[in-house]
């Protein structure tokens, strides 16, 4: 019996269970019971969760978590990935904060404790979730001949895993501005630190960060799509300007596509109809010509392509692109799942001595939804994705209903390359294809959803919504368990 042995060999057994056994050891007797109040094997329990699903400011406290807080972030793990996937489950907590018709845009730091929020004037806020003011607020630095035309942002991961918020804000007639700032929650005191800012003349369709590296897309006078590389970070150069321009080719008008940055030398493109693989070219050096001189466009063609119904999906992407090596880029697309992880090639192959230009370690799947046989997936709009768990809208028209209804989605593991005997995520439990799940938030009727984030470790989704009649907004933040 385990609790004849000595203390250290019980322990050393159990820190080599899985966490699911490690919370069925608690119920069975006393003595265990009394055994699980190490700190070590709670601690260790919980490391093994984020060296999968990085998060840095919990890794940060880690070392000053007691022992029933370890627990309590090991077991709040557990039954999050117990209850994604239930039909019709109710959501543990919703809560509605009420705020101004100038919110455009919500976004939820790493963690789920902190949100930033948007403004229609390119404001920045930094609110910690039930604190009755923000925490920071950053007005954009605009000139008195400047003013906000439109507004998007996006949420990225420097290498370290730290948040990044990427505002493209057009300021003028056919000027964009580019700001990207690192979101500092771990720090003492909360703050936006910028670490570019980027003046584009035309309009930007979208740019991406990854690393130390940001890209835009920039249409030509030709009817060319250009992609413009440039440096970010404290010590990147002044002005920021591009350090290499990528000519795609020509490219429709109608043709929305987004960008994800995959390692120092490759981006990715997602469009509706498939997935492009680029190699970006040696940068110049920060000693290059000034910027006033017009930076030649390389012609580039993909280095590997897919034709695959992404669809809407452009919109759901996994936000931890950079590394693609280490961690998938997942697509939540129409009809399936699409994953693509970017190997490096092996050390001394043809393909290391080439530069790394080479498709073979490239690899795509495409994953069928979990489905009945005749069954349909339904309405696939505003979703977020990440790498074990996804949410969209599922409501096909609200025509004044009460309710939104929302699909979830337990990724399989597979797509983490984890073998079958892994025993933390295992392929038996949710299977080749995953597990869908589904909730409804009840919403006015004259409501309608603006915008969606999850934070998948916490399992905490927050949603912007609009009143058509009178222009009122609100934030729902819900709490899976």
């Amino acid at each position: 019996m385990l609790h004849r042995l000595p203390y250290d060999i019980q322990v050393s057994v159990v820190r080599l269970l899985s966490t699911k056994d490690v919370i069925r050891l608690c119920s069975t007797c006393k003595t265990l019971y009394s055994l699980m109040s190490d700190r070590s094997l709670w601690y260790i329990s919980l490391s093994r969760i984020l060296l999968l699903f990085p998060q840095p400011l919990l890794s940060s406290h880690l070392a000053r978590f007691t022992t029933e807080q370890l627990k309590a972030r090991v077991i709040h793990s557990a039954q999050l990935d117990r209850e994604w996937h239930r039909v019709d489950y109710v959501p543990r907590l919703v809560r509605n904060f009420h705020c101004g018709g100038s919110v455009e845009h919500i976004n939820l730091v790493a963690g789920g404790e902190w949100l930033v929020v948007v403004l229609y004037d390119g404001s920045l806020q930094l609110h910690e979730l039930g604190a009755p003011s923000p925490a920071v607020t950053l007005s954009p630095s605009l000139t008195d001949e400047e003013s906000v035309f439109y507004l998007s942002s996006r949420l990225s991961y420097t290498d370290d895993h730290e948040d990044l918020i990427i505002l493209q804000m057009g300021v003028r007639y056919n000027q964009c501005n580019i700001y990207v700032y690192r979101i500092a929650v771990v720090d003492p005191d909360p703050k936006f630190l910028l670490a570019a800012k980027i003046s584009v003349v035309g309009s930007v369709w979208c740019c991406a960060s990854g690393g130390r590296i940001l890209v835009y897309g920039l249409e030509s006078g030709s009817g060319d799509m250009v992609l413009h590389v440039c440096s970010v970070g404290p010590d990147a150069p002044e002005p920021k300007r591009p350090r290499v321009s990528m000519n795609i080719g020509p490219w429709s008008a109608d043709e929305d596509f987004s960008i994800s940055v995959l390692t120092e030398r490759k981006l990715l493109l997602a469009y509706h109809g498939g997935l492009s693989l680029y190699e970006i070219p040696p940068l110049l050096p920060d000693d290059a010509p000034d910027a006033s001189n017009a930076l030649p466009e390389t012609p580039v063609t993909p280095v590997w392509s897919r034709r695959c119904d992404i669809g809407s999906g452009i919109y759901r992407i996994s936000p931890f692109s950079w590394d693609a090596h280490r961690h998938p880029l997942v697509i939540a697309g129409s009809q399936a799942l699409h994953v693509l992880r970017v190997r490096p090639p092996a050390e001394g192959s043809p393909a290391h001595h080439a530069g790394h230009k080479d498709s073979s370690n490239v690899d795509y799947r495409e994953v069928p939804y979990p489905l009945a046989p005749g069954a349909e997936l339904g309405h696939v709009g505003l979703g977020a994705v990440g790498l074990r768990r996804a949410i969209w809208d599922s409501t096909e028209e609200r025509n004044g209903a009460l309710h939104v209804h929302f699909r979830t989605y337990s990724l399989p593991r597979s797509i983490l390359d984890l073998g079958a005997d892994d025993p933390d995520f295992g392929a038996a439990e949710l299977g080749g294809r995953g597990c869908l799940g589904s909730f409804s938030v009840q919403l006015d009727p004259q409501e309608h959803l603006l915008n969606l984030c999850l934070d998948e470790a916490s399992g905490r989704v927050c949603l912007l919504l609009n009143n058509i009649l009178t222009g009122a907004r609100r934030i729902t933040v819900i709490d899976a368990v």
